[in-house]
């Protein structure tokens, strides 16, 4: 390619650089598309006759903008909320599209003592996304880990 002038030629070098920085920044976020998971609750605290928590609340995946796509939400429902150590109780992982790039995984979930004592929080927060891999969320009485397989 022959240039005519270093006008063009600069304009050429500062798209180049232009665009690897945007596909840097992009690269930062999981992108749009199926996110195969699963979530651990762990409640050292527990102390009924399973051992076992009884999560309720909300975890999801965020966007930088704020879009969410939840992954997992349950009701509080006191002395019926189920136990659950794990999601999905029953297989390896769970499936989610995702229509929006993802930087956090974000989780405030209590675990329910009714008739024990007052309940824990389990998480309440988020932690930054940067691929495939484990991230938790956790408070002084509990946590939730996310295992992102596929992102």
């Amino acid at each position: 390619m022959h240039f005519k002038s270093k006008g063009r030629l600069a304009a050429l070098a500062s798209t180049a650089l232009l665009l690897l920085g945007g596909a840097a920044t992009s690269a930062q976020a999981a992108a749009p598309g199926p996110v195969l998971y699963s979530i651990d609750f762990s409640n050292p605290k527990e102390s009924d006759d399973n051992n076992l928590p009884e999560p309720y609340g909300r975890i999801w995946l965020q966007a930088p903008w704020g879009q969410q796509t939840a992954l997992w939400e349950h009701p509080d429902v006191d002395i019926n909320t189920p136990t659950l150590p794990r999601y999905p109780d029953a297989g390896l992982w769970e499936m989610r599209f995702v229509d929006h790039p993802v930087t956090e995984v974000c989780a405030f979930v209590g675990e329910d003592d009714t008739g024990i004592n007052d309940d824990d929080v389990l998480a309440a927060g988020c932690a930054p996304v940067d691929g495939p891999g484990s991230y938790t969320v956790s408070t002084d009485e509990g946590s939730v880990t996310v295992t992102l397989y596929d992102v």
